[in-house]
C-alpha cells in the first residue's frame, strides 16, 4: 500500500514538472511592454508555473532593464519567486541588490519595494541570513587582502634581487688626466726630429767652414812653394 502511494506521488511530481516545462513560452512577443510581461509572470506564479514566471521576469530585465523602475520590480518578483521555492541564496541576492539600489539612487524610485524587500528578507531563516552575510563580508574583504598579499610579494622580490654596484661617473678633469700619458709619446716623437734638425744644422755649418777654409790653405801652400827673391 505504501509503495502504491509513493509510486503515485512520483508520477504526480513528474506530471507537474513536465506541465511546467511545457508552459514555458519559447518565443515571447516583442510587442509586449514591461507591465504586460510582469502580469504574465505573476499569473504563472499563481498557477505554480514557476519556470514560465521566471522566463517572463527575466524578459523584463533583458528588454527594459535600463529603466530602474522596471528593473526593481522584475528583480523583486524574481526574489519572491525564489523565496517561494526555498532558493534562499538567490532570493537574498535579489532583495539585497534592490536595497543597495535604493541606497545609491534614492530619488525617483517607488518606495514600496524597499519596504517589501525588508519583509521578504525576514522570511529567510536566520541561520541562512547569518551565513549569507558572513560570506558577503568575506567577499568584500578579498580585494583588500589580495592587495596586501601583492604588496608583500613585491617587497620580498625587491629584497631577493641582487643589488648592482653603483656606477661611478668620472669627472671631465679625471678623463683629461688619464688621457695625458697617451699624448706623452707624441711629444717625445716631436722633440726627436727637432734635435735631429739642430744636429743637422751644426754639421752643415761645420762642412761650410771646412769648404771655406780649403782655398785659404791652398793659397798658403802656393806661397810657400814660390822662391823668395833677395834684393840687393
Amino acid at each position: 500500500m505504501k509503495k502504491t502511494f509513493i509510486f503515485a506521488g512520483v508520477i504526480l511530481a513528474q506530471v507537474i514538472f513536465w506541465t511546467g516545462c511545457q508552459s514555458v513560452p519559447e518565443n515571447i512577443p516583442e510587442d509586449l511592454d514591461a507591465r504586460q510581461l510582469i502580469q504574465l509572470g505573476q499569473d504563472n506564479y499563481d498557477t505554480k508555473h514557476y519556470m514560465a514566471a521566471q522566463k517572463y521576469f527575466n524578459t523584463v530585465l533583458e528588454r527594459f532593464g535600463d529603466d530602474p523602475k522596471h528593473y526593481i520590480e522584475a528583480k523583486y518578483e524574481l526574489g519572491h519567486l525564489f523565496l517561494k521555492q526555498k532558493k534562499y541564496r538567490a532570493a537574498y541576492n535579489n532583495f539585497t541588490e534592490i536595497q543597495e539600489i535604493y541606497e545609491n539612487v534614492p530619488i525617483g524610485l517607488p518606495g514600496a519595494y524597499k519596504i517589501l524587500c525588508g519583509i521578504e528578507l525576514a522570511k529567510i531563516p536566520q541561520e541562512k541570513l547569518d551565513q549569507f552575510k558572513a560570506s558577503a563580508q568575506s567577499h568584500y574583504d578579498e580585494p583588500e587582502a589580495d592587495a596586501q598579499m601583492i604588496q608583500a610579494q613585491k617587497a620580498d622580490s625587491f629584497q631577493d634581487e641582487p643589488q648592482e654596484a653603483p656606477v661611478v661617473q668620472e669627472s671631465p678633469a679625471a678623463n683629461e688626466n688619464s688621457a695625458e700619458p697617451e699624448s706623452a709619446p707624441e711629444e717625445k716623437a716631436e722633440e726627436q726630429p727637432a734635435e735631429k734638425s739642430e744636429t743637422g744644422a751644426e754639421t752643415k755649418s761645420e762642412s761650410a767652414e771646412e769648404t771655406e777654409s780649403a782655398p785659404a790653405k791652398e793659397e798658403k801652400s802656393q806661397e810657400n812653394l814660390t822662391p823668395s827673391v833677395k834684393k840687393d
